[in-house]
């Protein structure tokens, strides 16, 4: 099991790495969950796979155990920004405008975590550790890209899960339901400690 970070500067090296993690993307959020997501052939896509966005997934070979995404604050693509801004805008009917209880910042330093996923097959103990690997790839991107904060758009379950593990998580916004569950935006951020840790551990 390892975890690779994806970006459009490296795709020909994980070009195929990223196709499977849309495919795995479209099993765990439109066949499983039944949402509402722009696919094709199998591969769940969004406005927000563009090249300002950067991808941890965490596999063994070519299959795709988990994932996430995430994308600068500061972002624009034409009428897009990022997910939490543009639900705030009223440009996503399947969100609320009032996600968040703050103005939608725009800040190189705050980035958006979306598209979180551990593959559900997989059993308790490979969840965990896939868990595991994921957290540790928010933190070497926080030190990489200068990054203090992250918010995201999450199940209320999963962030219970969240708060076991090194990220430090407090909600952002008021609850609201999301392809049949529970949802909540946070606040995100990884410990300086835990950063200088995966850095000696490199």
């Amino acid at each position: 099991m390892q975890s690779t970070e994806i970006t459009f500067d490296n795709f020909a090296e994980t070009g195929g790495l990223f196709t499977e993690m849309l495919r795995a993307r479209y099993r765990h959020f439109v066949q499983l969950r039944r949402w509402n997501l722009p696919n094709v052939r199998g591969l769940e896509f969004d406005q927000y796979d563009t090249p300002e966005s950067i991808y941890c997934t965490v596999h063994e070979g070519k299959t795709v155990l988990g994932g996430f995404r995430v994308t600068p604050t500061t972002a624009q693509c034409m009428t897009t920004s990022y997910m939490l801004r543009d639900a705030q805008l009223g440009l996503l009917p399947g969100l609320p405008s009032n996600v968040l209880d703050h103005a939608a910042p725009q800040d190189a330093a705050i980035w958006e975590v979306s598209r979180f996923f551990v593959e559900d097959t997989l059993s308790a103990r490979d969840r965990m550790h896939v868990r595991g690997h994921l957290e540790r790839g928010l933190s070497r991107l926080a030190q990489e890209w200068k990054i203090n904060a992250f918010l995201c758009i999450t199940s209320v379950t999963a962030a219970l899960l969240m708060r076991r593990a090194r990220l430090s998580i407090t909600s952002a916004g008021p609850r609201f339901e999301a392809g049949g569950e529970i949802c909540q935006a946070y606040h995100l951020t990884v410990d300086a400690k835990d950063q200088r840790s995966d850095a000696n551990a490199a």
